[in-house]
């Protein structure tokens, strides 16, 4: 029997997948907020990129330190 009615059962169907896909896109977000927060406050002093730099500034700071070898040094 055709009925040109509104069908409820296809209503639920598309209802539950809009509302699954809702739930996955809020998972989302709140793992992007965790970790965010992990990086902006961050138990260790500075952030990720504070502590890069640092990083790199010693490392620049040791290559310009170490005296080359001349070619009658033992």
């Amino acid at each position: 029997m055709a009925t040109d009615g509104p069908d409820p059962l296809k209503d639920a169907l598309a209802l539950q997948a809009r509302v699954r896909g809702l739930q996955a896109l809020l998972e989302l977000q709140r793992w992007q907020i965790e970790v965010l927060n992990k990086r902006l406050y961050s138990p260790e002093p500075g952030g990720v990129a504070a502590r890069r730099l640092l990083a790199l500034k010693r490392s620049e700071k040791e290559a310009e330190f170490k005296v080359p070898k001349g070619v009658n040094d033992p």
